[in-house]
């Protein structure tokens, strides 16, 4: 017996703002992609659940997972050697396509 799956919204793409160092680095742009999209959920779930605004717990998992993606980016930028590039952001007109 197949159960049929109900087609999901499509979401807007995200532009997220990317480091220098994510132009060298493969896995500093995966992880800064990644992080765009947890803020992106964070934020619709703020949107959508009033109880969860101001919430100490909510924020605290929030800050737990930023803090686990960035160590992910200065692991892999340590690796790669462009730390120095890890916090220097371009201009959105200026970042390649």
């Amino acid at each position: 017996m197949k159960t049929k799956t109900k087609k999901l919204p499509e979401l807007d793409k995200l532009k997220p703002l990317h480091s220098v160092a994510s132009e060298t680095d493969p896995k500093v742009w995966w992880y800064e992609e990644l992080e765009a999209e947890i803020l992106a959920m964070m934020k619709y779930c703020v949107q959508k659940a009033k109880n969860l605004k101001g919430d100490p717990k909510a924020k605290a998992h929030l800050v737990r997972v930023g803090k686990s993606i960035d160590n992910l980016k200065i692991s892999s930028s340590l690796s790669m050697g462009n730390l120095g590039d890890l916090y220097k952001m371009r201009k959105p007109k200026d970042q390649p396509k």
